[in-house]
């Protein structure tokens, strides 16, 4: 009985084995077959380069990733030869009209290059796109920008607060920044939504990202993040800002992601709106509630400090912000 039993074991771990074979012998139509996952290249797809570097993970959960060695030397090189004589006053978007205007909490110089310029540009961005699952499509053009000595980029998001800025693929949902050359001091990219591990980094960085996720500008290493979460929310932790360039030159190349196809040229703009998912706020206390649904983004850009008489207000007249800026109290007798 007991190698009877044994025969059919055999029997049907050879038929396994034989299924196995077959089915992993049947090559599979990633374009027809319609039970493969979107995207799926199948199990013997080789990408058509190596990106000789390596990844670590900055923020697991608010998705920052740093890439070292990501753009060659003679890339970067390229890449600031064919800028730097295009160079002008970077600005910023205006929050209202959704226009570029020359600020003064951006003082760098920059230009925008066409998405696939030339054979280097093209590499770039398609390495960019194998890295980040986003179509090159997405993306806007690389921007080459050049910061001098105290030249900086204060605290911002990418991603926009106006219509205008989703009528050309919807929202920025991601960005890679890449440093184009090393900078002797200052200029790291600092996240002030997240403490620095430990509370506190290395004396070898500037006072501005001193306390805070930082990375230090260096030639062809890129950090990747994410202006969306995947529940289509503003991610918070992505605000960031370029320290003051403190002795050096620092040259870097942001390239802007959208969630849908950026048109460029003569392609025709799609405008794609958002709906994020559902939300549950902290319930309010005592009818402490906040009057803009914009109020824990501003709160969380320190908002409550700078424009306290608008976020905060008094307890005679309270402001449009008291829940998300904790000030509950002033509604209290």
């Amino acid at each position: 009985m007991m190698h009877k039993f044994n025969t059919i074991l055999i029997f049907c771990y050879v038929t396994a084995l034989w299924t196995v074979h077959k089915v992993a012998s049947i090559r599979r139509n990633v374009k027809s077959d319609a039970d493969i996952v979107p995207g799926w290249l199948g199990s013997d797809f080789q990408p058509p380069y190596h990106i000789p570097g390596k990844m670590k993970v900055l923020d697991a959960e608010a998705r920052i990733f740093l890439y070292e060695n990501f753009v060659s030397d003679d890339e970067c090189d390229h890449i600031i030869n064919i800028s730097q004589n295009h160079m002008s006053r970077s600005g910023v978007v205006d929050g209202k009209s959704g226009g570029s205007e020359v600020s003064e909490i951006r003082t760098s110089a920059g230009v925008f290059l066409e998405r696939g310029q030339d054979e280097v540009v093209k590499a770039i961005e398609e390495r960019i796109a194998a890295w980040t699952l986003m179509p090159v499509g997405n993306g806007e053009g690389l921007q080459v920008l050049k910061y001098n000595p105290s030249q900086k980029y204060e605290a911002h998001w990418d991603y926009f607060f106006h219509k205008e800025g989703i009528a050309n693929g919807g929202n920025r949902y991601a960005t890679v920044l890449t440093y184009l050359s090393d900078t002797e001091e200052g200029g790291e990219t600092v996240f002030p939504n997240i403490p620095a591990p430990g509370g506190q980094n290395d004396p070898s960085f500037s006072e501005c990202a001193r306390y805070n996720l930082a990375a230090k500008p260096k030639k062809g290493t890129a950090i990747l993040f994410h202006s969306i979460k995947p529940s289509g929310e503003l991610e918070r932790r992505s605000l960031h800002a370029a320290c003051p360039v403190i002795k050096g030159v620092k040259w870097s190349m942001p390239k802007w992601i959208h969630v849908g196809h950026y048109a460029m040229g003569s392609e025709t703009p799609e405008l794609i709106e958002q709906s994020p998912q559902a939300v549950p706020k902290t319930p309010s206390h005592d009818g402490c509630e906040d009057s803009n649904d914009l109020c824990d983004v501003w709160a969380a850009s320190g908002e409550c400090v700078r424009n306290a008489a608008f976020m905060v207000g008094t307890r005679a007249r309270p402001g449009t912000c008291i829940q998300s800026c904790n000030k509950c109290e002033f509604l209290k007798s």
